[in-house]
């Protein structure tokens, strides 16, 4: 773990997430993560940086949209490195202090960034690790 100190079980105490991936595909793992913390009775904000909002309002283009919505006590990293690595620096701008990395989500960089600033990081699966999973 680096950056700030934080569990898994209290990651998933917090109330509102933002999952940030391919949110709206229906086969992607990203729109299973989101599913399943809704399941679980989170508020989670959907962020796509390559979507634009879509008719329902339901997907965001980037963390500050995310967040300026929906306060977001943490991240579900669940895209590329390169994308998530700008999504990563937009929240130490936004002072999120929690990010749950998704296998194959996750960079050297990101991980400096996080300790950087300070942001809590858990490396593993929601989909694995919530009441639901298996």
């Amino acid at each position: 773990m680096s950056g700030a100190s934080m569990t898994n079980t209290e990651m998933l105490e917090k109330q509102s997430w933002a999952v940030i991936g391919d949110v709206l595909h229906p086969t992607k793992p990203a729109r299973a993560v989101a599913e399943r913390l809704e399941a679980e009775g989170k508020t989670v904000s959907r962020v796509n940086p390559r979507g634009y909002p879509d008719s329902d309002g339901i997907l965001f283009k980037d963390l500050r949209a995310a967040h300026a919505a929906n306060k977001v006590d943490v991240i579900d990293l669940i895209i590329n490195s390169r994308d998530g690595l700008v999504q990563m620096q937009q929240a130490a701008e936004l002072g999120i202090k929690a990010v749950w990395i998704q296998p194959g989500a996750g960079s050297a960089e990101i991980l400096a960034l996080c300790k950087e600033n300070g942001i809590a990081v858990y490396e593993g699966c929601v989909l694995i690790e919530t009441p639901g999973g298996h």
